[in-house]
């Protein structure tokens, strides 16, 4: 038993040592792979290091200098990655660039970049901007005294209910469709027509000896460039174009952007208005868009910039009796009244205050798109018969109390005006200077009005221009209408030249404005009420 036990042990001990062998074994097989792992790693590093080394550098993507007169050789041209917020500040600098308003954009870009020079993209954009700007020419030499005036109305939407609403011949003779004005707008561009303001045309300015005077302005633009003005009239969305194919009224988006409402409102089986328990009209369904002048005008320069002289669009002639910009903005309408105005709505649901916030708050937005605003009489009144056109003087009580109400519920609102644009047309002198001591033009001028438009369509320009009338002098225009009434006059002059090759006296001729076969609608109701047809020939022939 003994010798067993022995045996035993020594068999225990010799397994113990052959199991120390196997585990020393391991040991330095895992060390030895390590170390053969480390090895490889950093070989492979190094190798790569090596062939780095040989390799040509690459051009970094945009390369900058504190100061390049330092640097001492000329890096390969390279295109430049401009960091974002320099992208926006160009984008808006080549806006005022498209506008012809060089200076402005290269201040602009200096003014938000002071180290611009480091960039090799805007030094590029000021330089081309120079360069076009020493381009420019002064129009017509300086002399502004045949810039054309063109003006619309409140245009129609739907044609279908407008030619078929109790409104249709006025709309017809006084109202441009929004086809119509798109094409006419786009004809215009093409062929180079730049819109301006009438203070491009002219402004007061001081002279060496102290005084101030109306003086001409010159305008500068690139060969081939014409400048023109343009005015809206009655931008007020009136109660009687409620559910007549117009808009009803101009808002601020969602976006910020200028826009129509266009509201639908409900009427009983015989077509008459509907009303809730205060009278107000019951509205059935709204519509937003770009559904007027204001809006599609901006849409267009928004596209082309270069349609817009240094940032001009029109003027905007509001009356005050319905509120203004489809607001119901008026006291003497909606509130408490005036015995001199006994035509006063009954409507009396509005909350007048609220009403006028948001018609400021509107007309602050749209001047802010490049618009201006006129005066176009509080009550729409006919300035021709308050005053004596040819001495100038006020026949009638009418004349100051109506621009007093415009001057106390307008001008606030829009933040005042200096233009006055006469409803219906007339004026409140001849066709020669306002007498210097006119009643009416001083009065007038002392309500601040420096600019004064009529309508005359005889010819393609009417501007006057007196230096110091009234102290420092005003800039008179006429205006041409560009509505179904002048259309359609020039239409029937073309056809009736076309089969007799005879003039017709006091006819209208747009040829030098645009195509008027192209844009005259087709839905139009024939022919349009107040133009004369030749005897025998077909009202629908002139297309």
């Amino acid at each position: 038993m003994d010798e067993f036990r022995d045996l035993n042990k020594d068999t225990r001990r010799r397994n113990l040592r052959r199991r120390k062998k196997k585990r020393d074994a391991a040991r330095i097989l895992l060390t030895v792979g390590i170390a053969l792992v480390i090895l490889l790693g950093i070989g492979i590093a190094l190798s790569v290091i090596i062939k780095k080394n040989h390799e040509t550098p690459t051009t970094p993507e945009v390369i900058k200098t504190t100061d390049p007169e330092d640097a001492t050789t000329e890096a390969p041209p390279t295109k430049e990655t401009l960091p974002e917020e320099f992208a926006d500040i160009l984008k808006t600098a080549e806006t005022y660039a498209a506008m012809y308003d060089y200076e402005k954009a290269v201040a602009y870009v200096k003014e938000q970049v002071p180290a611009y020079e480091q960039s090799e993209t805007l030094k590029d954009f000021i330089n081309s901007c120079n360069a076009k700007r020493s381009q420019l020419l002064v129009w017509n030499s300086g002399n502004n005294s045949n810039i054309t005036h063109v003006f619309f109305h409140t245009l129609v939407v739907d044609e279908d209910i407008a030619w078929t609403c109790y409104k249709r011949d006025d709309y017809n003779q006084v109202m441009t469709t929004v086809d119509e004005f798109n094409e006419i707008i786009r004809q215009m561009y093409d062929a180079g027509y730049v819109l301006i303001h009438l203070s491009d045309m002219a402004s007061i300015k001081k002279m060496e000896d102290g005084t101030e005077c109306m003086t001409y302005n010159p305008i500068y633009l690139p060969a081939g460039k014409k400048p023109f003005v343009l005015s809206i009239d009655d931008t007020s969305y009136y109660e009687y174009m409620i559910n007549t194919g117009c808009a009803t009224k101009l808002i601020v988006g969602k976006d910020g952007r200028i826009q129509n409402e266009m509201a639908k409102y409900k009427v009983d089986s015989y077509g008459n208005l509907v009303t809730d328990a205060n009278g107000a009209p019951v509205v059935e369904s709204v519509e937003y868009g770009s559904f007027d002048v204001i809006p599609l005008l901006n849409d267009f320069v928004e596209a082309h910039p270069d349609f817009s002289y240094r940032g001009a669009k029109g003027t905007c002639a509001l009356t005050g009796y319905n509120g203004i910009l489809g607001y119901k903005t008026s006291e003497i309408a909606y509130g408490a009244g005036d015995p001199a105005w006994p035509s006063a709505y009954e409507y009396k649901c509005v909350n007048i205050e609220q009403e006028r916030k948001d018609a400021a708050r509107v007309a602050e937005a749209i001047k802010a798109t490049g618009w201006k605003f006129a005066s176009h009489t509080w009550g729409h009144m006919d300035m021709g018969t308050v005053v004596d056109r040819s001495t100038g003087a006020i026949v009638a009580e009418r004349f100051t109390r109506d621009t007093e109400w415009w001057m106390n519920e307008v001008s606030p609102l829009i933040g005042g005006t200096d233009i006055i644009i006469f409803a219906f047309g007339a004026d409140i002198g001849t066709w020669r200077n306002y007498p210097e001591n006119g009643e009416a033009y001083l009065y007038l001028k002392s309500k601040g009005f420096d600019y004064y438009c009529n309508v005359d369509s005889s010819v393609h320009a009417w501007v006057q221009l007196s230096k110091t009338a009234g102290g420092t002098g005003y800039l008179r225009t006429g205006r041409r209408n560009l509505d179904g009434t002048y259309m359609y006059k020039a239409l029937v002059a073309m056809k009736n030249h076309e089969l007799t090759g005879e003039e017709i006296k006091e006819s209208a001729d747009v040829s030098d404005l645009f195509d008027v076969l192209k844009v005259f609608s087709r839905k139009r109701p024939l022919p349009v009420p107040n133009v004369r047809v030749p005897e025998g020939m077909d009202p629908y022939s002139v297309y």
